[in-house]
């Protein structure tokens, strides 16, 4: 009897202890739940008469490829250049328009007396670049135009421009280059040399130097800053890509040189304006053979930049019908396809996806908005043991986005009744899969979100295949 005795002591500690657990799993559940729900607040202190009960549920979404024509031109890097995608043979082609600053204060020429004559030996615009798409050596070519109307700050100017808007009728290029990725006419020991700054060299009239050289003896005030000089001195410049396949420089900083003499040594000088930040520099997309992905049933494409979003169809009606059931988790996987191109080196994939509900896309990026958890977010990178899903498991993870599907069911349930929603409301329950380049703080804050501008492509299970979502419920009975 006294082993019979603790052997049933033990097993009531045992359930004990295992009751102990799911109450705090459960309690740990609640709190970790994104939902705004307060049906699963208080399962701390519910009486143990109390059932709960926690279903795992899978549903399906439907996604498809969307063709986007522009996205906002907000970005940090200037794409130029002309490239045939290897696995879909699209064709991309980038040019831009950039404007240039002037330090304020008007200090960016030396003192008009040290300056010999009113004569530039020198001007050119250069094109500076760390990084490029593309063999170093396909032959290229560029055109220079000069701008007849300026781009209006504050303005948000989309990569769908029309640079020929802001050009004088019937404008010829000031210069014309061929050129390579790498400069060959260089030594072979600079181009080696990690510390050389690639760039492209443009020529322009030096005569439009020596111009701007006698407007600082006359007009001091123009080179103020950066709005004096652009609306008095240098509206600016439109660089296109005029022949040439292969090769897209992504630049970092573009500068107009002006070279002239000093006046006591006769030595040259150079002054540099800017292309930067601090003043508009828009890039002009045009995406051609895209149709075919757009049109493909079998999965769903992402492609940058400005090419190929996927919209997701989320099944809020499936998952909250009843209405006892509260939310805990909701996740969603996007699985990639690996690509099968072995004829020339496919292009990577995007990194960082924004699912963000369709209807709010648009101001998202206007108005510099980051992802809020609640109708926004962004893909996890890494899984409980630190590993990537992208590269690991070709997976984009979303691991929560109840919230998103509690915000859809409040919206279409402070509709009911009203037979024009769903008429009214198309996108009431869809999403879109956006490339994204995030920037973030020391402590790892997000900064700036902004479109993907890099040339990326992914195939995504989607389509006639539908992609799952995992759906964890608690309820009261």
């Amino acid at each position: 009897m006294p082993r019979l005795y603790n052997l049933e002591l033990r097993i009531m500690k045992i359930k004990d202890i295992f009751f102990s657990f799911f109450i705090l799993f459960v309690s740990l559940l609640g709190l970790a739940s994104c939902d705004s729900d307060t049906g699963s607040m208080g399962i701390s202190t519910t009486p143990t008469s109390d059932s709960l009960t926690i279903r795992t549920a899978i549903y399906q979404a439907t996604s498809r490829s969307v063709l986007v024509d522009s996205v906002l031109g907000k970005t940090g890097t200037v794409y130029f250049g002309r490239y045939t995608d290897p696995e879909t043979k699209s064709l991309f082609t980038s040019d831009f328009i950039t404007q240039f600053n002037c330090v304020e204060g008007g200090s960016v020429f030396p003192p008009a007396d040290s300056i010999k004559g009113d004569s530039a030996q020198r001007l050119e615009l250069r094109l500076f670049f760390t990084s490029h798409y593309g063999a170093d050596d396909n032959a290229m070519q560029l055109e220079v135009y000069p701008l007849e109307r300026t781009l209006v700050e504050g303005t948000p100017y989309y990569t769908n421009l029309n640079p020929v808007d802001y050009l004088a009728d019937g404008a010829e290029p000031i210069a014309r280059k061929a050129y390579t990725a790498l400069d060959y006419a260089l030594d072979d020991d600079v181009l080696s040399d990690e510390d050389h700054y690639h760039n492209v060299c443009i020529p322009l009239p030096t005569q439009m130097g020596t111009d701007i050289i006698r407007d600082y003896r006359l007009h001091p005030e123009h080179f103020a800053g950066a709005t004096s000089f652009i609306e008095n001195v240098c509206k600016g410049f439109y660089v296109k890509c005029t022949a040439g396949d292969g090769t897209v420089l992504c630049i970092d900083h573009v500068s107009l040189n002006v070279s002239f003499n000093m006046a006591r040594t006769d030595s040259t000088y150079t002054t540099q304006f800017m292309g930067s930040q601090e003043v508009l520099q828009v890039n002009s997309f045009d995406n051609q053979g895209l149709e075919p992905l757009v049109n493909d049933k079998t999965c769903s494409w992402l492609k940058t930049p400005a090419g190929i979003f996927t919209e997701v169809t989320l099944p809020i009606d499936e998952i909250t019908r009843n209405e006892k059931d509260t939310i805990n988790s909701a996740r969603i996987v996007f699985q990639k396809y690996n690509n099968d191109e072995t004829d020339g080196a496919p292009l990577d994939a995007p990194t960082r996806l924004l699912l963000i509900r369709k209807s709010e896309a648009h101001d998202f990026f206007e108005q510099n908005h980051v992802p809020d958890g609640l109708t926004s977010f962004l893909n996890t990178i890494q899984d409980a043991k630190k590993n990537n899903y992208l590269t690991k498991y070709n997976q984009y993870a979303f691991d929560n986005i109840a919230r998103l599907i509690v915000t859809c069911r409040n919206e279409r349930d402070a509709w009911k009744g009203n037979e024009d929603f769903e008429a009214t409301h198309p996108d009431w329950n869809k999403v879109l899969l956006i490339p994204v380049t995030v920037t973030t703080d020391n402590a790892g804050s997000i900064i700036t979100l902004r479109h993907d501008f890099s040339l990326s492509s992914a195939r995504l299970r989607g389509g006639t295949d539908p992609i799952e979502i995992r759906i964890i419920t608690s309820a009261f009975k």
